[in-house]
C-alpha cells in the first residue's frame, strides 16, 4: 500500500465489496500506516454488519471472498479486529493479482 495505484485500487475494491460511498469510507494517504488506517475503516462497518446478523457479516465477506470456514475460524481467533485485516488483505490481493496481469506490477 506504498503505491498510490495500488492504495486507490485497494480502497476502490472495498468500498465496492463494502458497499460504501466515497464519503463514508475516504482514502488514507499513502505510507506504512495504510494498512492500519484500513483495517480501522473496516472495522465499524464489520460490527455494523455482524450487530444485524451473522447472515450479514457472511455476504459481505462473500463479496470480499473470504470463505465462511475462514471467516469462523479468524472471528473466533482474533476477533473483528483480525476480520478486518482479512478484508484489507484479501482486496490488496484482488488488486495486486488484476495489476501483474494487466503487466503494471
Amino acid at each position: 500500500l506504498d503505491r498510490a495505484e495500488v492504495l486507490s485500487s485497494t480502497v476502490a475494491q472495498l468500498r465496492k465489496d463494502l458497499a460504501q460511498d466515497d464519503a463514508s469510507f475516504p482514502e488514507p494517504p499513502v505510507g506504512e500506516e495504510a494498512f492500519e488506517r484500513l483495517r480501522a475503516q473496516v472495522l465499524p462497518i464489520l460490527s455494523e454488519r455482524l450487530s444485524l446478523g451473522m447472515h450479514d457479516l457472511q455476504v459481505a465477506m462473500y463479496r470480499v471472498d473470504i470463505p465462511e470456514a475462514h471467516l469462523k475460524r479468524t472471528l473466533a481467533q482474533g476477533g473483528l479486529h483480525a476480520l478486518a485485516g482479512e478484508c484489507v488483505l484479501r482486496e490488496l490481493q484482488k488488486v495486486l493479482t488484476r495489476l501483474r496481469f494487466a503487466g503494471r506490477y
